[in-house]
């Protein structure tokens, strides 16, 4: 048994090799998404992002609040436009992202204590972009009004110290926890890289198994061993690996991270096997995986909080292992929780592989016994 056993193991990693497909999306495509993918995000947060302003003011202070906006890490001032039409045009030419106009009399109004508004435009339809330009117009402009009214009550009398308790009396700290250069890359890319194993996996199986006749139970249960050993070696590579190489927050245990990951990897096997053996062709299985990519990426809360989704289309989220995989691993690997705050993961994965196990079964032995049933050959 044990001898026959081994056998099976060495025939599916010669069949992972024979098969193109499998070849090219189990080894090539996995390490090929996962160091390509991360490429357009090392930068971690929008730099240097260039506005247009518009001073109608020509004061010191309307200069000072310009070099202040200047000055934050996420945003230049390239271009100065004489009226709204010029900056307009430079904005839908895409020379700049933001366009900031000071008024006439700001200083005036400023130093006499009246509301100073300023106006300031962004692409809205791009909110990395918009977040980064309300955020830096509005650290320089309460910067800028509390050092004027400290500058007030000074002059009439007031400790410094007093009056910026005055004008400031509860002082906010945000620390970003778990990703400290509140990255874009350190937020996104733990979960894509989760739903990179995952897709290629279910395309890799679905090479192989796609309108073929089922094995038998040593032969199946040899191909599953073969594939999570496979991705469980490609889960070190992706998960540990890869954030330490792009210098990702990582705090987690490898022991935990496998706790979780290979019965995650186990439940996307079956899944793989039961999709293979619903789909006769390979073409369609392909197909299907493709479709179901961006989808899966939206139902795996991260892009859009899970708790924030219809009740229906959470539930059937759960039907997909990376849904309950992803936040874990995340957790694990980027929050260093512990073993029993995933726990509840664990067991949704191990279910999970049992109900597709149980899948593939009946879908096998519905295909043996259908009329006229037939198995197609695949060149390799």
């Amino acid at each position: 048994m044990i001898a026959a056993f081994f056998r099976e193991v060495a025939a599916a990693l010669a069949a992972i090799w024979a098969d193109k497909g499998a070849r090219s999306t189990m080894l090539g495509a996995t390490l090929f998404f996962s160091v390509f993918f991360p490429q357009p995000y090392l930068a971690e947060v929008v730099r240097d992002m260039p506005v247009a302003v518009i001073d109608q003011d020509g004061s010191t202070l309307s200069r000072e609040l310009i070099r202040r906006i200047d000055a934050a890490d996420a945003v230049a001032v390239t271009r100065y436009a004489p009226d709204m039409p010029s900056a307009r045009a430079l904005f839908l030419k895409r020379e700049v992202y933001g366009i900031v106009v000071v008024p006439p009399r700001f200083e005036r109004d400023l130093l006499a204590g009246r509301s100073a508004p300023i106006a300031a435009f962004s692409d809205g339809g791009y909110f990395l972009l918009n977040s980064v330009m309300s955020s830096a117009l509005t650290n320089a402009a309460r910067s800028l009004g509390a050092e004027v009214q400290v500058g007030r009550l000074t002059a009439t009398g007031v400790d410094a110290a007093a009056a910026m308790a005055v004008v400031e009396p509860l002082r906010v700290t945000a620390v970003p926890l778990f990703n400290p250069t509140g990255g874009y890359a350190s937020f996104v890319l733990p979960a894509v890289f989760v739903l990179i194993l995952q897709q290629t996996l279910l395309m890799g199986i679905g090479n192989l198994k796609a309108g073929r006749r089922p094995d038998g139970a040593l032969a199946t249960f040899a191909d599953a061993v073969v594939y999570v050993g496979l991705y469980a070696l490609w889960a070190g590579v992706v998960l540990v690996l890869l954030p330490w190489a792009y210098n990702l927050p990582y705090i987690g245990h490898i022991a935990v991270m496998y706790a979780v990951a290979l019965p995650f990897l186990a439940a996307v096997t079956a899944m793989g096997f039961a999709v293979a053996r619903l789909i006769p062709t390979r073409e369609g299985v392909i197909f299907f995986l493709v479709v179901l990519g961006m989808p899966l990426f939206f139902l795996s809360g991260v892009s859009w909080p899970a708790e924030a989704m219809p009740a229906p289309l959470h539930a059937i989220a759960f039907a997909i292992p990376s849904t309950t995989a992803v936040p874990a691993l995340v957790r694990v690997n980027q929050m260093g929780a512990d073993l029993r705050s995933v726990e509840g993961t664990i067991l949704i994965q191990f279910a999970l592989c049992l109900a597709y196990s149980l899948l593939a079964v009946l879908a096998g032995r519905l295909r043996r016994l259908a009329p006229g049933a037939r198995f197609g050959s695949h060149s390799v």
